[in-house]
């Protein structure tokens, strides 16, 4: 059962090529560090998560400055973050030690989350009986609360979804997904690798907007060995990170209007 939660936020780059497009905003080594009114935009995403009584440990994944930054911030936790997401995401959960069976990975660049969309996404998981757990957010959904911001969608059977910027995962299945997961990530941008990895009949399914939300779910689970379920969530909050310049003006006027 689903009744306590520890977090892994991501607060890393990987590769640090956010600096390219951010440059004018400041020197920030990654951006979950970069200023949104007076704070930095991780503390949005931890208020967040703290605010949720579901959550209990919270590690924090990222560079050195974090330990300057937050290394007396009762209760939190701190890791280094590896090469890629999916390293530091391991790294998170070997901070944790013992604790709770199941782990909320989180972005640390989605500043507009809330308690209530952590809140519903952890209820809506409890709906079904899985390994892990992604939300997906329909178009017009996304849409309405943020227009104008761009993201990439997909074209399912059901209807138009972009991804969230969370997962939800039994740890207990990690150690024996994490290598097929890493292949998968890795093919992510290599279109005729991928398609001979998930299989030619669910691309072309894929390609005519036939492949269905379970459809999908059952191919990922049978690719990782362990059971995935999809959340439709309407809470677009889950979705939208600070990819480019125009995203981190929109949270500052939204989040912090009066240094605007």
């Amino acid at each position: 059962m689903i009744d306590r939660v520890d977090a892994v936020i991501l607060a890393g780059d990987g590769d640090g090529g956010f600096r390219a497009a951010f440059s004018p905003a400041g020197a920030a080594p990654s951006k979950a560090l970069l200023p949104i009114g007076p704070r930095l935009m991780v503390d949005y995403v931890m208020d967040a998560l703290k605010s949720c009584p579901e959550i209990q440990k919270i590690v924090l994944v990222g560079p050195e400055e974090l330990h300057g930054l937050y290394g007396e911030e009762p209760g939190l936790l701190l890791a280094s973050a590896g090469a890629s997401p999916l390293e530091s995401f391991a790294l998170g959960v070997a901070a944790l030690a013992e604790g709770t069976p199941w782990v909320l990975a989180c972005a640390g660049d989605i500043p507009f989350l809330t308690p209530a969309a952590v809140a519903d996404f952890l209820n809506k998981c409890r709906e079904r009986e899985a390994d892990f757990y992604y939300p997906i957010i329909p178009r017009e959904t996304a849409e309405s609360r943020f227009p104008g911001v761009r993201r990439t969608y997909a074209r399912l059977q059901e209807g138009v979804f972009t991804g969230g910027n969370m997962f939800l995962v039994d740890r207990r299945i990690l150690q024996a997904c994490m290598e097929k997961a890493a292949e998968f990530i890795r093919l992510r941008k290599k279109p005729a690798a991928l398609a001979r990895l998930v299989g030619f009949g669910v691309l072309w399914k894929y390609l005519f907007g036939r492949l269905s939300v379970r459809e999908a779910e059952q191919r990922v689970s049978e690719l990782l060995g362990a059971c995935g379920a999809a959340v439709i969530t309407s809470y677009p909050e889950i979705g939208v990170d600070v990819d480019k310049p125009a995203d981190l003006a929109l949270a500052r006027r939204l989040l912090a209007p009066s240094e605007n």
